[in-house]
C-alpha cells in the first residue's frame, strides 16, 4: 500500500532531479554564451599598431654649404679601418628629426674592404672610396677596365711589424722581412738581436690594404713563400692583433722563446687599443725608426703612407663625391680624419704615380 509519506518521497526525488537539471543546463547556456562573447570578440579587428614614424635626413649647414642633399650624397666605401670615416662624414652631412641622433637611416654599417671597394669604384657602383696606398693589382685592374683614378690625400697612415709585447727585439728592416716572409731563410729571433727561438711569421690576404702595403714597400719583386699563406694567414685585421698577441697560449712545450710577427697599420692599433683596451702586442722600429705619429706624419718612419678619397678621373668637377674629398681636406674634414681614429695631415703629399 503506497502511503502519502512514500508518496513526498518521491516527489521530492523528482523536484531535486529537475533542480539539478535546470542547472546544468543554465551553467551550459552560460558557458557557451560566454564562448560565443569571446569568439565575437576575437572577430573585432585589433586597433593598428602606431607605423613607425619616419626619420627625416636634413642638410646640416655644412652639407648645404657644399651643395650636398639626402638626395645627392655619394655612395661612399671603403677600407675595414676606415669605415669609422664613412660612418662620421655621413652624420657630420645630415641631422635627423625628432632628436632621433641613434637612428640614421641609410648610414653604412660595414666596409667592403679594400680591395673589393676598388672593383666597386672602377665599376662605376660607388662614387667615393677611403683607402691606403693601391696596390700594383689595383692598378692593372683599373688599367684593364680602362679607368683612370684620382686620389686626393685625406689622412697620414703607416705600415707597422708587430709582435708579442714580451719579446726583446725591437727592430728590423727590409732585409730580414724579405727572409722571413719571401726565402724563409731567418727563423730564429736570434738573427734578430733577440733570444733562440722561433719566428711564427703571419700574413694576411692577397687582397687586403695591409698586404698591398707589405707588398709595394717592403717585399718588392718578392712574394711571400706558399708555406706562410697556408699554414698563417689571417683574413682580418683584428686576427691579425688577436694571433700574434695569443700564440703565447699555444706555443709548444720547450718554445718558451717563439714569438709571432705580424703586420698591420698603425693607426688601426691605436684605435683598436682604444676600444677594447691594451693589448700584449709591440710595434717594431724599422731601419731604426719608431713608428709615432710624428715621424709618419713627418715622412721620417720609413714605411709611412697615406689614406686617399679616391674617385673615378671622369667625375663632373661638380659631383657630390668631389665636394666630400675636398671637404675631408679642410679643417673640419681633417678633425673628422684624427676623430676616427686615423692620422691627420699637416702637409698633403703627393698622390701615388
Amino acid at each position: 500500500m503506497i502511503t502519502k509519506q512514500k508518496i513526498l518521497g518521491v516527489l521530492k526525488v523528482i523536484i531535486c532531479l529537475m533542480l539539478v537539471m535546470i542547472l546544468l543546463f543554465l551553467t551550459q547556456g552560460c558557458s557557451e554564451t560566454g564562448n560565443l562573447g569571446e569568439s565575437a570578440q576575437s572577430q573585432i579587428p585589433a586597433a593598428p599598431s602606431a607605423a613607425p614614424k619616419a626619420i627625416t635626413l636634413t642638410p646640416s649647414e655644412e652639407a648645404a654649404a657644399i651643395g650636398i642633399t639626402a638626395a645627392n650624397y655619394p655612395r661612399i666605401d671603403g677600407s675595414t679601418s676606415t669605415l669609422p670615416l664613412v660612418q662620421r662624414i655621413y652624420k657630420r652631412m645630415f641631422h635627423t628629426s625628432d632628436n632621433m641622433e641613434d637612428r640614421w637611416p641609410g648610414l653604412p654599417e660595414k666596409a667592403s674592404k679594400t680591395m673589393k671597394s676598388y672593383e666597386l669604384l672602377i665599376a662605376g657602383d660607388v662614387d667615393l672610396i677611403l683607402v691606403p696606398d693601391p696596390s700594383k693589382e689595383v692598378a692593372e685592374v683599373a688599367e684593364k677596365a680602362g679607368t683612370e683614378l684620382e686620389y686626393i690625400p685625406v689622412g697620414a697612415e703607416a705600415l707597422v711589424f708587430i709582435t708579442h709585447a714580451d719579446n726583446p727585439v725591437s727592430n728590423i728592416d727590409a732585409s730580414q722581412v724579405q727572409k722571413i716572409y719571401a726565402d724563409m731563410s731567418i727563423a730564429d729571433w736570434s738573427k734578430l738581436g733577440g733570444k733562440d727561438g722561433r719566428i711564427v711569421p703571419i700574413c694576411r690576404n692577397a687582397d687586403s690594404g695591409s698586404q698591398a702595403q707589405l707588398e709595394n714597400l717592403v717585399l718588392g719583386d718578392k712574394k711571400i713563400n706558399p708555406a706562410v699563406e697556408e699554414n698563417y694567414m689571417e683574413r682580418d685585421m683584428n686576427g691579425m692583433l688577436q694571433m700574434v698577441e695569443e700564440y703565447r697560449h699555444f706555443a709548444h712545450d720547450g718554445e718558451e722563446n717563439a714569438y709571432t710577427l705580424g703586420y698591420t697599420l698603425y693607426y688601426y692599433i691605436q684605435i683598436t687599443q682604444s676600444v677594447i683596451g691594451k693589448m700584449s702586442i709591440k710595434t717594431l722600429a724599422f731601419n731604426g725608426v719608431a713608428p709615432t705619429a710624428e715621424t709618419i706624419l713627418a715622412k721620417e718612419y720609413p714605411l709611412a703612407i697615406n689614406y686617399y678619397a679616391v674617385m673615378r678621373k671622369d667625375l663632373p668637377e661638380d659631383h657630390p663625391a668631389r665636394k666630400i674629398a675636398k671637404w675631408l681636406q679642410t679643417s673640419d674634414g681633417q678633425w673628422e680624419v684624427a676623430v676616427s681614429g686615423l692620422g691627420s695631415l699637416k702637409t698633403l703629399y703627393q698622390p701615388p704615380q
